[in-house]
């Protein structure tokens, strides 16, 4: 890993605290059926990350896919202490925000959910390490440190 101070303006949608190791998705998750909330793996057969665990992650992913019970599933996730740390969106996403509201409000547990735009949210790879903080008025994701395959590891 590869120290950056690079930090990040990002939209909140749910205000938190959160820091750990990136995992990103390829491609939407469809939670319902896609998302066991019992492990936090993904297990859609064909998404491209099946088999990898959302839980104790920082889980960046361009939007959930699928309808409302996306909301039901991840909050029985972070019921069951197998959800991430922080979502990082591409794009606004409501229904995950359900979801993350639910589990604060009945569970206490505390997820923040952020959008970044889109030249910091392909600067994300699997692997970074960030922190994402964000309050009603403001956000900032600030990338502790680069997995050693990021390609801005290797920049000088």
């Amino acid at each position: 890993m590869r120290r950056s101070d690079d930090a990040m303006q990002v939209r909140c949608l749910l205000p938190g605290t959160g820091h750990g190791t990136v995992l990103k998705l390829t491609e939407p998750l469809n939670a319902w059926g896609g998302l066991d909330p019992d492990s936090g793996v993904i297990v859609h057969r064909s998404h491209p990350q099946r088999g990898q665990c959302v839980a104790g992650r920082v889980l960046v992913m361009p939007q959930s896919r699928g309808s409302g019970t996306n909301a039901q599933v991840l909050a029985q996730a972070w019921a069951n202490g197998r959800g991430p740390l922080a979502v990082v969106l591409g794009a606004p996403d409501y229904v995950l925000c359900v979801g993350a509201v639910v589990s604060r409000e009945l569970y206490g547990v505390h997820c923040p959910v952020v959008v970044a735009t889109a030249n910091s949210y392909a600067g994300l790879t699997s692997g970074d390490i960030v922190a994402v903080c964000a309050t009603e008025s403001e956000g900032t994701l600030q990338i502790l440190a680069r997995c050693a395959a990021s390609p801005r590891s290797r920049q000088p």
